[in-house]
């Protein structure tokens, strides 16, 4: 069975260059689009739940991906 970080971690690899150099708003609205198309996919009752989770799970990636990308400007 698959390591789930591994996954995630190569998934999000072949997603970057998609997204990499397009405006900040462009990048934005793309990524809330997908949210909804997976919010879209539960029903009524669990989406405020998984938008909760999802932004704790967002909140605590941000110092890790600030990290990552103040080490590559250096």
């Amino acid at each position: 069975m698959p390591d789930p970080v591994e996954q995630v971690i190569e998934l999000v690899a072949k997603i970057r260059p998609i997204l990499a150099g397009n405006p900040p708003w462009i990048v934005g609205a793309v990524l809330a689009d997908l949210l909804s198309i997976f919010l879209a996919g539960h029903r009524e009752p669990m989406r405020e739940g998984l938008i909760e989770e999802h932004l704790k799970t967002v909140r605590g990636l941000i110092p890790i991906n600030e990290a990552e990308i103040r080490g590559r400007r250096n």
